[in-house]
């Protein structure tokens, strides 16, 4: 492993619908990760794409009466808008129509073909477009034609047998495939995932990952024989009328994107990745076939899988016939991007199902983003410009002991310097597990404390009193100071705004020394907090109409 980079993936994004919320959350994820890593002196690869080569996408394309590239160029820019309006900071956008990645695929075809790992085959299945795959009876649930309500029990000409994801019945195709011997792979992904027993996050998921292969496996399709669109498998060995099936194309793509480029120069370093972002529905696909397929390709598996947890919104499955698709860009220009970055990543851990309340969302920002940090924030400011204050680190402040007596947990022998690292060493750990929750939670939680400190102190009534300036001094050093600990480990959520913090508190360029790699060394250093003016608030509270 290189440790000075960090390569990470966002989820297969389709290119026949514009990203919604949903899928702003698997790459707000990532986004926030890849900010913590790069701040960390990691270079950084951080990939986001759409998959093109799809049956969904050639028929989308003829309900709005276009051609299939015009269409594809049309949604590739939407999808790009959305993530640029978000301020996601990837650094490749990749579109599996792109010719490097043609080539690629159909040189892995040629190795996997040439090791014995694909074979040819006629075959009858059921086909569900929606999910791309091929399904069983047991992947099924049964509906009332009338009612559309699941049943326990098919009634013949009452029920019908539908994918229980996009309520519609696959297609029964009967055709000559090219097929992937994963069965060949069995044992040595079972060997794989005991060697590496943290390859799928969180636990229970990886279970039932080793649970299904350990079960048995089953061969899969690379190839359809009727699709007139995608990448033709290479002639020869291959019949040059079939195109590769969509995760044998689209999987590659990770592997695509480490390819020597103009900006990157040579991208290789960076395979194998780092970490991989997908929702709990693909899982199978990303932990089962993609690492028996980079095998057999004769590439490096990635070192980690993160699965995300599918949302509802007030309730309901995230539908457009229900009307409750929410635009993130719309979301976050009506509100504001640090509102649905909170709201997404403090409200439930990344592994659980959980549902989106906008009233909710609102408090939680002005619950913590407006009446914590950005009340402690003005505190310090007012009452500093009020004397004309600089504020400096000494000695004596920084390693002073500790007798607050709000903070119960902090013994009288601890003194701040010693809280600050054991602060950012827990933090420094849950970045490294992606506990994003944790970090948020812990870090409101010292803002909290600092918070009723400010109110048991009162330093706006000891300003009054030219005895206690000094002392006064001390505690807005000392608030300033955990507002500037609490930062460094906030930025990578909300870079934008804790860059203006620190400018309020008059650290300067500290953001540019952040994204120089300084983070180790911000964290130990000792501050002059230089206020010189009054600024707006950092963080307006919304109403909740």
């Amino acid at each position: 492993m290189n440790e000075d980079k960090f390569f990470i993936t966002t989820p297969i994004y389709y290119t026949n619908g514009i990203p919604h919320i949903g899928h702003s959350y698997s790459s707000i994820i990532a986004d926030t990760i890849a900010r913590y890593q790069k701040i960390n002196g990691k270079k950084v690869k951080f990939s986001t794409w759409v998959d093109e080569n799809s049956q969904k996408a050639i028929q989308k394309a003829e309900e709005l009466g276009m051609e299939i590239m015009p269409y594809l160029d049309m949604m590739a820019s939407k999808h790009k808008a959305v993530w640029d309006g978000l301020n996601i900071e990837y650094t490749d956008f990749i579109r599996t129509t792109e010719q490097r990645h043609r080539d690629l695929v159909q040189k892995v075809l040629k190795i996997c073909r040439k090791r014995g790992d694909i074979y040819e085959w006629v075959y009858e299945w059921m086909y569900c477009i929606g999910c791309e795959a091929f399904k069983k009876d047991d992947d099924l649930i049964h509906i009332d034609k009338e009612t559309g309500l699941k049943v326990e029990r098919p009634v013949s000409g009452k029920t019908k047998a539908v994918c229980p994801d996009h309520l519609t019945e696959p297609q029964k195709i009967k055709e000559k495939n090219y097929f992937f011997r994963l069965s060949a792979y069995q044992d040595f992904l079972l060997d794989f995932y005991t060697k590496n027993p943290e390859f799928v996050v969180p636990q229970d998921r990886f279970n039932e990952v080793i649970a299904f292969v350990k079960r048995g496996l089953e061969d899969f399709s690379i190839s359809r024989e009727t699709n007139t669109f995608g990448i033709p498998l290479p002639h020869p060995p291959f019949d040059e009328n079939q195109v590769a099936y969509v995760w044998f194309d689209a999987l590659f793509n990770y592997v695509t994107v480490c390819k020597e480029n103009q900006e990157w120069k040579d991208d290789s370093k960076f395979w194998p990745a780092d970490l991989h972002i997908v929702g709990k529905d693909i899982i199978k696909f990303h932990a089962i076939y993609w690492p028996a397929m980079l095998k057999s390709a004769g590439y490096e598996l990635p070192h980690q899988i993160l699965t995300t947890w599918f949302f509802t919104v007030n309730g309901q499955k995230i539908s457009k016939s229900l009307g409750n698709v929410i635009d993130p860009v719309e979301f976050s220009e009506k509100y504001s991007k640090d509102l649905l970055t909170l709201y997404l990543l403090s409200s439930f851990n990344i592994w659980q199902d959980w549902d989106f309340d906008e009233k909710q969302a609102i408090f939680t920002y002005n619950a913590k983003l407006a009446n914590n940090l950005g009340n402690l924030v003005n505190r310090v400011v007012v009452l500093s410009l009020k004397l004309w204050w600089i504020l400096k680190s000494s000695k004596d402040i920084l390693n002073q002991v500790v007798n607050f007596p709000i903070w119960s947990e902090w013994s009288v022998t601890t003194n701040l310097k010693s809280v600050f690292i054991n602060f950012y060493n827990n933090v420094k750990e849950w970045y490294e597990n992606y506990n994003l929750k944790l970090i948020l939670d812990e870090s409101f939680s010292f803002l909290d404390k600092l918070n009723k400190f400010a109110d048991e102190k009162q330093p706006w009534q000891m300003i009054k009193y030219e005895s206690k300036q000094e002392e006064t001094r001390d505690i807005l050093f000392t608030i300033a100071e955990w507002l500037r600990q609490v930062g460094l480990a906030l930025y990578p959520f909300f870079p934008e705004k804790i860059a203006e913090m620190f400018v309020k508190l008059g650290l300067e360029k500290y953001a540019e020394r952040l994204e120089k790699w300084e983070l180790e060394k911000l964290i130990s250093e000792k501050p002059t907090f230089e206020i010189k003016e009054k600024w707006e608030n950092l963080f307006n509270r919304i109403e909740i109409l």
